[in-house]
């Protein structure tokens, strides 16, 4: 049994069961990374996943995503979804590119103040953006709807 024991941890010993070195490009990789090493279990942070946003819905580079969901809203052929993340940068220029990036989607201004923008296009697609200050950076809260 002694040597059963000691030829299994050789195994897995040769097996490379050590820690990766490897990094990712990835955006929910790294989020997933990062909760991961303060506690919370990957399952968890892997519900973050973004990756089938549609294309108009802005979220700024460096952004860590908290809470990333969409779902069929109860009009035909349409979905919504709701996006927050947090990101080291003043609210201002987060709404600031973030409009900008609504105009260069096609999308038509509705609503602008100083912590909220909203755009949209007839009942196809609808954004808005609302930013606040948290933690010296900005917490920003998209919602978004499109017709499928």
């Amino acid at each position: 049994m002694r040597y059963w024991i000691t030829g299994v941890a050789l195994l897995l010993a040769g097996c490379g069961g050590g820690v990766s070195s490897e990094t990712t490009s990835d955006p929910t990789g790294q989020n997933v990374a990062s909760a991961a090493a303060n506690g919370t279990p990957a399952a968890i942070a892997a519900a973050v996943d973004c990756s089938n946003k549609p294309d108009f819905v802005p979220v700024y580079e460096g952004a860590q995503i908290t809470t990333c969901v969409s779902s069929p809203d109860g009009t035909p052929r349409h979905v919504s979804g709701t996006i927050v993340y947090l990101v080291q940068e003043e609210p201002a220029r987060v709404l600031g590119w973030s409009r900008a990036q609504a105009n260069a989607s096609g999308l038509g201004q509705r609503l602008s103040t100083p912590t909220q923008y909203s755009a949209g296009e007839d009942s196809k697609r609808s954004l808005m953006v609302v930013v606040e200050p948290m933690n010296g950076g900005t917490r920003a809260t998209v919602n978004w709807g499109s017709g499928v």
